[in-house]
């Protein structure tokens, strides 16, 4: 690998391209906006699974290692789907992947509506859903990049990360409002056992939240069905006219025929898609671009911002947030990530991709590592569960110390890396294999969410201080990746991708 090869030097394949009609840029928007819904559809499902957790201990008498097994599992599905979705993208098109991923998500919700006391079925149904979530998140940030003009791609693509902010939140509150509604339930069921009778239906209250979700599914299906395809697919399947047709809905009338030409040389000079495009020339690796995309999708997870999530209950509580004050908690990191999400989309395009995961990086670093240093620098305290854990509360200024540094990584990670990885993916690869390398990238993306996930317990179990420590090395290693390796790709055409992808200046 070499140093990526600057925006600057990667010559355009026209002339300079004309103004975009506001009009185009509206349907672009509506097009970005029916694909981002499957960030929505993240939150709607998240909450979901929080309200069962208990109601699937109490109907099925699991361990709470199968149950945290069986909530996961739609992660490990997840990856599944991501890494079949891109590349039968390719075959069918990307709107009919988020069409069938609105399905899934329909059907599954309302089976796991009614699994009853199975386990089995529980996790059958997490199979379909996990798919849904890991091609519909995968697939959006290809199909708005094929879709928006270059002027507001980075913006546009971040609409996906701004709705799974948002989904996440009001979804909760959805969940809580519901169990609020419910009445006590008898003896030592736990409150989401609770009946509620709505529309003439006498159901438990996780039965509800899973067929909320599947409403959310309704929702995205009636989008995608309203979207146009890509152009790009459809030039890669000889539909000319219709290609057209979407590229003068979303970039403009000015040049269309000649970028349909510039489409068509980009899909034709070498060769067709498929997971064999991704490798070089010889066949013994895959692609320097390729390389870049895996490293940036592995790299978005392993600073471990799942796991910093986790243990945040704890940082409020040293000062003076108690158990009982999750929704304060949860308000003052979504407006952290909220404020985050909208000067990273404002500035994507203004500022650029690598400026902004460069500056992620740094502040991400410097957070992990001043949490560290409060971790491990506190007094250990023995847990009920066995372990030490640090003692933040006989300390304010500790806990107020690591309070900042935890708004710091979640700003910079929310703007930055959350976002613009997703952006780049969606973009750098050229149209040939944009597919197949998407597929790719979205798998060890969640992957890598997964291994978090899994592995987060353990370390912090050994000890918590060491475990940032641990994510502080991977943000150094990210700050290095981004110097060495990322590419611009801010203003470029995605036919100008394949020169970006083969330059070695």
């Amino acid at each position: 690998m070499t140093r990526p090869t600057p925006a600057s030097t990667v010559s355009s394949p026209t002339a300079a391209r004309p103004a975009v009609p506001r009009a185009a840029r509206r349907r672009a928007l509506g097009a970005a906006l029916a694909a981002s819904i499957s960030g929505l559809m993240f939150g709607w499902d998240a909450m979901a699974l929080n309200v069962v957790k208990n109601a699937l201990a109490f109907h099925t008498g699991a361990s709470t290692g199968l149950l945290g097994f069986a909530v996961a599992f739609g992660v490990l599905s997840a990856v599944l789907g991501a890494f079949v979705a891109g590349r039968l993208s390719d075959r069918v098109g990307r709107r009919v992947i988020m069409v069938i991923a609105a399905i899934l998500f329909i059907v599954s919700s309302v089976g796991t509506a009614f699994v009853g006391g199975s386990l089995a079925m529980f996790l059958f149904w997490r199979l379909f859903s996990g798919m849904a979530m890991g091609a519909a998140m995968t697939i959006a940030p290809a199909y708005v990049s094929e879709t928006s003009p270059a002027s507001m791609r980075g913006m546009l693509v971040s609409l996906r990360q701004f709705m799974l902010i948002i989904g996440l939140f009001v979804c909760g509150l959805l969940g809580d409002a519901m169990l609020g509604a419910a009445p006590a339930p008898d003896g030592d069921a736990p409150l989401s056992t609770s009946h509620l009778g709505i529309l003439g239906l006498d159901l438990e209250v996780w039965q509800w939240a899973f067929l909320s979700v599947a409403i959310g599914g309704a929702i995205y299906l009636i989008a995608s069905l309203m979207t146009p395809e890509s152009p790009r697919f459809l030039i890669a399947r000889g539909r000319l006219d219709e290609a057209r047709a979407v590229l003068v809905r979303t970039v403009g009338e000015q040049g269309v025929d000649q970028r349909v030409e510039e489409i068509g040389r980009s899909l034709g000079e070498h060769g067709g898609g498929g997971f064999r495009s991704l490798l070089t020339p010889s066949g013994s690796n895959l692609q320097r671009i390729v390389w870049v995309g895996i490293g940036l999708a592995a790299l978005q997870q392993l600073v471990g911002i799942n796991a910093i999530f986790y243990y945040a209950t704890t940082i409020f509580s040293t000062i003076g947030f108690d158990e009982q004050d999750a929704l304060q908690q949860t308000l003052v990191l979504t407006a952290v990530k909220i404020a985050a999400i909208i000067v990273g989309m404002l500035l994507v395009d203004r500022v650029g991709r690598r400026p902004l995961l460069l500056w992620g990086s740094i502040a991400m670093f410097t957070a992990l590592v001043v949490t560290a240093i409060v971790m491990l620098t506190a007094p250990q305290v023995a847990q009920d569960g066995g372990g030490l854990a640090p003692d933040l509360a006989s300390n304010p200024i500790r806990g107020v110390l690591a309070l900042v540094a935890l708004c710091l990584y979640v700003f910079a990670y929310a703007g930055t890396w959350g976002p613009i990885m997703w952006v780049l993916i969606g973009e750098m690869f050229p149209n040939r294999l944009r597919g197949a390398a998407t597929s790719v990238a979205g798998g060890v993306e969640w992957a890598s969410n997964f291994a978090v996930t899994l592995t987060f317990p353990v370390l912090a179990a050994w000890s918590i201080g060491a475990t940032y420590a641990l994510y502080a090395a991977v943000a150094l290693v990210s700050i290095v990746f981004v110097l060495k390796f990322v590419p611009e790709t801010k203003n470029l055409e995605l036919e100008q991708m394949d020169q970006l992808a083969t330059s070695r200046s």
